[in-house]
């Protein structure tokens, strides 16, 4: 059950994170001139954007507008990408592990 919740949660930040960039992509904020206002629409997104922000993605303005910086999001996909796959790996070493131990004791 707990997993399933979790896909959820997982789930909803991926959609706000979407719906965010897509703001700012619709909006072709792409540079400082051409930075936009932003306006969360609920708690989800705020958090979202203000991670986005704090990672170097949104960009405020001197006047408070963003703007998308394409290179950091592409790089922050690349690294999580990595880590996704990281931890596939590690998971994968662990069932050969558990598989070899499990030969090895019950022969």
């Amino acid at each position: 059950m707990a997993s399933g919740a979790a896909a959820v949660i997982a789930a909803a930040v991926a959609r706000a994170r979407r719906q965010i960039e897509e703001h700012f992509e619709n909006a072709a904020a792409f540079d400082p001139p051409h930075a936009v206002g932003y306006e969360p629409p609920d708690q989800m997104h705020e958090r979202q954007f203000e991670l986005l922000a704090g990672r170097g993605i949104l960009k405020e303005t001197i006047d408070g507008r963003y703007w998308l910086d394409r290179e950091a999001a592409r790089l922050e996909r690349e690294r999580q990408a990595a880590a996704a796959k990281t931890v596939l790996v590690i998971m994968a070493i662990g069932l050969v592990i558990a598989a070899g131990l499990s030969f090895i004791l019950l022969r």
